[in-house]
């Protein structure tokens, strides 16, 4: 019922961005990762991408996800303006909230536009690099092309991904596309 009063209001609250962290901290971007640090870092997010639990990611999972993540999001924001937690909005609390988000705003230095969102065609471009035009990518094929990864950036070969490495790495492919 939540999402239904969400969406059908959803003019009210056009240009109120949501800006929420990923799921468990962020790892530190300056650390180290090694080659054992690396399987397990893909073997949980193959986890994650597998909705269904049959050891296959496939557009069907994808789908389940996109599906899940708006829920997520649309509760989210549902509460964010139910100021008074009564299982609905009215003009008050809309333009009450909209104003709160627009003062941590500018105390935050933030320019007008929507931080962190990953939605759409973005989305739909990652899940079909992740299937590489396949029908489904088991978790021993994932973790085969996290290593592969892996292996292309660690330059030295000491099993250790430094963040010189990395950034490295991440460079080479932006000259590479």
């Amino acid at each position: 019922m939540k999402t239904i009063i969400l969406l059908s209001g959803a003019a009210l609250f056009a240009g109120v961005a949501v800006a929420q962290p990923g799921p468990g901290p962020r790892p530190d971007r300056d650390a180290a990762i090694t080659r054992q640090q690396a399987i397990e870092h893909a073997d949980r997010r193959f986890d994650r991408l597998d909705a269904n639990d049959d050891g296959r990611f496939t557009r069907e999972d994808a789908q389940a996800m996109r599906a899940q993540r708006a829920e997520r999001r649309a509760d989210r924001l549902f509460e964010r303006f139910d100021l008074d937690r009564n299982g609905s909005i009215t003009r008050e609390e809309v333009n009450q909230a909209r104003a709160q988000h627009g003062e941590r705003r500018a105390e935050r230095g933030e320019r007008r536009g929507m931080r962190g969102h990953r939605g759409g065609r973005r989305g739909a471009m990652r899940a079909h690099r992740l299937l590489g035009g396949q029908e489904a990518v088991t978790a021993a094929q994932f973790r085969e092309r996290a290593l592969a990864r892996f292996d292309r950036g660690d330059a030295n070969h000491d099993g250790t991904l430094t963040a010189a490495e990395r950034r490295e790495a991440r460079e080479h492919r932006r000259h590479a596309d």
